[in-house]
């Protein structure tokens, strides 16, 4: 690894040992008080690269503008500090495989990552891995972006090159769903922009699903089960029932590429009364709305059968889909394709299978596709970066802030 890979790399490795796991229990903003030990981080190196109006708002999101050649668009960047809840963010110790072999990863704890589970690991023979011990994620998502961003900032100036005036916004909450929360256009002040949190280098996402979350709630009528025949109405069974009319093939795990679904996500109560979530999924905006009608229809027609028992939905949506706003505005879309042309990227497109940040904001007035960052397999304790697809994004960037 050269002095050049070893001071971009540095960055990232500082970033992923601070714990900053968002809080879907908490209603402040951010919803996790650690999340400010990463932003005031940031907040410092903006201000040492001269972005002298770097701030974090009221909501702990921080801004800060950097001046560009007169008459060029302003371009914006996002990524957010926050990490998954899947597995621990504290205490993460990054471990560096160099010219990496190809073969399984044996993490210190024991946990493989194995080739015949992640296949595309074979890509990257000969470069360096960035994993974790295997106790804990490593915060690719999105401190990977979060170091791409400062990286392409900072060798920029660094450079003296010419390039577009830049708006960055670093966010809180993005992995609870509350990211673009308090979102403010106007002082962001791209004309449009970019949230780096993706995964492969040579990708630009633009589409996302349409999103909405149900929450169900049954109540049953209890009685004791010997003398349960003809009277017992189990809730637990009436939300089987539910769920089954809903289809298995429109669950996640059988789904693919513009395919919908319906995902029961959380269940708890017993056979008297329980509650369940679901998020629904797709593309399509009239198979979404459809699918919001269908939930309410079986709903319906279940408690006609069992009038004894009361069975409540409330639908409420979460994200659209960006397309429909790039779709009339594409300009970030065009400008990609000049950036990924100069860095000598072939730009693929793919759907997104959830949702980012970038969706809200292009509704809220700056267009805003989604780009890679080199970290895969996130949310886990098997997540890694490849450092070539890092320094790839890096390039990308800086291709983004400078072409014209």
């Amino acid at each position: 690894m050269d002095e050049k890979a070893k001071k971009r790399l540095e960055k990232f490795l500082r970033y992923v040992k601070i714990d900053t796991q968002s809080n879907e229990e908490s209603n402040t903003s951010p919803s996790a008080e650690k999340e400010y030990d990463l932003l005031n981080l940031l907040k410092e190196e903006l201000l040492a690269l001269g972005l002298k109006d770097a701030a974090i708002d009221e909501y702990g999101r921080l801004y800060a503008h950097l001046d560009g050649e007169e008459g060029w668009e302003r371009i914006g960047l996002n990524s957010h500090v926050d990490t998954a809840s899947e597995a621990s963010g504290k205490n993460v110790n990054p471990l560096i495989h160099e010219n990496y072999d190809g073969k399984d990863i044996v993490l210190p704890n024991g946990l493989v990552t194995s080739v015949a589970d992640f296949p595309r690991l074979k890509n990257y023979v000969g470069d360096t891995i960035v994993t974790t011990d295997g106790t804990t994620l490593l915060g690719g998502d999105d401190k990977a972006g979060l170091a791409i961003i400062m990286n392409a900032l900072e060798e920029l100036i660094e450079e003296g090159v010419p390039h577009h005036p830049v708006s960055i916004l670093f966010t809180p909450d993005e992995e609870i769903g509350r990211g673009p929360e308090h979102f403010n256009n106007e002082r962001f002040g791209a004309e449009y922009a970019y949230t780096i949190d993706g995964a492969d280098p040579d990708l630009i996402e633009y589409e996302n699903f349409n999103a909405a979350h149900a929450e169900v709630r049954i109540e049953g009528l209890a009685i004791h089960p010997g003398e349960a025949k003809g009277k017992l109405i189990n809730a637990l069974t009436l939300l089987e029932k539910l769920d089954l009319s809903l289809g298995v093939a429109r669950r996640p795990e059988m789904t693919e590429g513009y395919e919908g679904f319906f995902h029961l996500i959380a269940v708890k109560g017993d056979s008297a009364s329980c509650e369940a979530r679901y998020l629904i999924r797709e593309h399509d905006q009239a198979k979404f709305e459809a699918m919001k009608q269908e939930l309410l229809d079986h709903a319906r027609e279940l408690n006609a059968i069992y009038p004894k028992a009361k069975i409540d939905v409330h639908i409420k949506e979460d994200y659209r889909n960006m397309k429909e706003i790039l779709g009339k505005d594409p300009r970030a879309i065009e400008h990609a394709k000049k950036a990924f042309a100069a860095a000598n990227i072939p730009m693929r497109v793919d759907p997104i299978r959830g949702g980012t940040d970038g969706a809200t904001f292009s509704f809220l007035g700056c267009p805003t596709p989604n780009l890679g960052t080199g970290s895969y397999n996130h949310h886990g304790e098997r997540e890694y970066l490849s450092l070539r697809d890092f320094e790839a994004m890096i390039e990308l960037v800086k291709k983004v802030l400078t072409v014209r």
